[in-house]
């Protein structure tokens, strides 16, 4: 306790010190969770304040636990009062939609779902962009040049939202997930979240004392590869989520043997693997701060 440290379960001990395989979520574990909103760009590149109003309007009205994410677009706009929105409803977030999605209207102007979530998720379910005044079909060309934007946000470390939103007809109150299509792209907006001081130091340690690091997040790929390199840790092989979905237990636990970096994980694939790695033999310890860390915190040694 005078290490700041309590032990709820006395045999941890035994299991820490056994454990030769350590999963780490990325977001407040090896980041240090100051996240700030520093860019909102539409299709074109340059920050466009409409993103940012959307994607507050969405995050304002979540009734869900609000993510760093949200506080941080809150904050982005807490100069620029969201006044004349109300709420009609909303979809969830959940993370196999992974967007959430708000029904909202500005003053007498029809109802506006706004949906904000994966970039990749919400690129595929918009048909149109926003250019200037101007609403154009969303065409193969803007497709890759959003996709390309995304990317390199992504390249630069930075986290990524999509934002997308579709007016309603007049007397609707409700949306439904069948909604969330045929939108009208937004744009992006992007976060910064710096690595942990002490994070490449503490993962430098236990890798000398003989355990094995894996990263496993909900983000994607390029955004945890940054990370990687900027904690100067070795990436030995990435495996992503929609890889983990199609392999079966041998498979899953053959590919986790050589690669050490997880992304775009869902919380029942984040459980898997830990289980996996433990019917192989290895002592699993676990680290992570968010709601969707559970399950695999329940399920590791540690």
């Amino acid at each position: 306790a005078a290490a700041k440290v309590v032990v709820k379960r006395l045999s941890a001990i035994h299991d820490l010190g056994e454990m030769d395989v350590l999963c780490t979520d990325k977001t407040g574990t090896l980041t240090a969770s100051s996240i700030v909103m520093i860019a909102h760009p539409g299709v074109d590149g340059r920050d466009n304040e409409r993103v940012a109003e959307l994607a507050a309007v969405n995050a304002l009205f979540e009734s869900g636990l609000k993510s760093p994410l949200d506080e941080a677009l809150l904050t982005h706009i807490a100069n620029h009062p969201l006044s004349g929105w109300t709420k009609l409803d909303e979809r969830p977030f959940d993370f196999e939609r992974r967007r959430v999605s708000v029904l909202a209207q500005h003053g007498a102007e029809p109802p506006l779902l706004v949906v904000k979530g994966a970039p990749e998720d919400i690129l595929a379910r918009c048909t149109r962009v926003a250019l200037g005044d101007r609403i154009v079909p969303l065409d193969a060309a803007s497709r890759a040049r959003a996709t390309e934007q995304f990317e390199a946000l992504g390249r630069a470390g930075l986290r990524v939202l999509g934002v997308g939103s579709r007016a309603l007809e007049a007397s609707r109150t409700t949306a439904a997930v069948a909604d969330e299509a045929d939108l009208e792209f937004a744009g992006f907006v992007a976060f910064m979240d710096p690595a942990r001081r002490d994070a490449g130091r503490a993962l430098a340690l236990l890798a000398r004392d003989g355990v094995a690091i894996k990263i496993v997040s909900g983000d994607n790929e390029r955004v945890v590869l940054h990370l990687c390199e900027s904690l100067e840790m070795r990436v030995e092989g990435v495996v992503v989520g929609a890889e983990v979905a199609r392999l079966d237990d041998a498979a899953l636990a053959a590919a986790a043997a050589k690669a050490n970096v997880f992304c775009r994980m869902t919380p029942p694939q984040k459980e898997r693997l830990i289980r996996v790695l433990k019917q192989h033999g290895h002592t699993v310890g676990f680290i992570g701060d968010g709601v969707n860390d559970a399950p695999a915190l329940r399920d590791a040694d540690v």
